[in-house]
């Protein structure tokens, strides 16, 4: 918001509870019990008035998605889940619009840029999960994670859309505890749907 961005769109069909101010700064408490996406966008206008924000108060499935990103030029994985995180992914690939996708736990955390048709993305680095076999549930988290992960995603939207050096076919690991930052280098997997 602060940096100049056009239009924000956002989609979650969450509503505030207590638990989400440690690690949600956006928030206030007398938020509480409000739709996430109309807290969200009242924060947010008090920053910036001139950008445009869409919120829907939607779950985050294929369908939903795929309405809101005609004229995107990022999708910015902010879920606490995988099965979001690969559909993210894929909706990226197939849209060919680019993505950054960060992952937490813990004191730890993971971030990947995806330029799709150019780019190893989400799915060639990690097997997706047998969602019927998986108990997909909030992760422990220690509040600061997610604020540090998710200004690492405002960062490669930015330079990105500068054309500078991001996180295309790299992971950043992130390691909080110790305070070390670890990029691997990736290589698109031939086999992956992106590669088709």
């Amino acid at each position: 918001m602060a940096a100049g961005i056009k239009e924000l769109t956002i989609l979650d069909n969450d509503t505030l509870s207590i638990s989400n101010l440690q690690r949600q700064i956006l928030y206030k408490e007398t938020q509480i019990g409000r739709e996430k996406v109309l807290a969200a966008k009242e924060s947010l206008a008090t920053l910036n008035s001139e950008v445009e924000i869409n919120s829907y108060n939607e779950y985050v499935d294929e369908n939903s998605v795929v309405k809101y990103i005609e004229n995107k030029d990022f999708i910015v994985d902010c879920s606490d889940n995988f099965k979001t995180k690969f559909l993210v992914n894929e909706v990226a690939v197939n849209y060919g619009i680019k993505a950054v996708i960060a992952g937490i736990k813990d004191f730890y955390g993971q971030i990947i840029t995806i330029d799709p048709k150019k780019t190893a993305c989400y799915e060639c680095v990690f097997n997706r999960p047998n969602i019927s076999d998986s108990k997909d549930g909030p992760l422990p988290v220690i509040g600061v994670t997610p604020g540090i992960l998710g200004t690492l995603e405002a960062l490669e939207v930015i330079k990105t859309s500068l054309g500078l050096p991001n996180l295309e076919n790299k992971l950043l690991m992130v390691n909080l505890l110790d305070l070390m930052f670890n990029t691997i280098d990736l290589v698109k997997n031939p086999n992956c749907f992106c590669s088709k």
